[in-house]
């Protein structure tokens, strides 16, 4: 008496067919790990990109110089003080001429100046004279370990950023 063994049809490739039962299977495999990566990108996505970058941070302390600058350049221009506000409460600086710079909520933000400069609590005034000179101080914009600091000069207007 002869078995006969159930043996899978031969492709003309030599491989052995798929049966159609087995195919349902893997696709629903694929179709549970697809859903399951998209549900983890989901719940990952919103966090990241949070956060100031540190090229963001840079760039508002080179637009805070810029302010401070051109309020330099204008009082000598036009003859008479010009003023810089700061205010740290709704912490934004406000030049003359109306350019406002506004600092992201996760830096930092400091300032280290005379008593000339200050207008009432956590606001301050930078006034620059026709000469360039002001009361002179330091802005400090702080997001963990890097920190850039503006400095304006008392007495020869010199306004510079630097990174610590």
């Amino acid at each position: 008496m002869k078995v006969a063994k159930d043996q899978p049809q031969m492709s003309r490739t030599g491989s052995a067919r798929v049966r159609a039962g087995s195919s349902g299977i893997v696709l629903l495999d694929m179709a549970l790990a697809l859903a399951i990566l998209l549900l983890l990108f989901a719940i990952v996505w919103p966090t990241l990109g949070r956060g100031t970058t540190s090229l963001r941070q840079s760039a508002t302390a080179l637009e805070i110089a810029t302010v401070l600058r051109s309020d330099r350049t204008t009082a000598g221009i036009v003859g008479r003080p010009i003023s810089t506000r700061i205010d740290l409460n709704a912490r934004a600086i406000t030049g003359a001429s109306g350019q406002r710079v506004e600092i992201a909520n996760d830096i930092a933000l400091d300032i280290v100046t005379g008593r000339g400069c200050a207008a009432a609590a956590r606001q301050y005034v930078i006034v620059f004279s026709p000469d360039g000179s002001s009361c002179g101080g330091v802005i400090v914009l702080r997001r963990g370990k890097v920190a850039y600091a503006i400095r304006f000069n008392r007495l020869s207007g010199l306004i510079d950023v630097v990174r610590s």
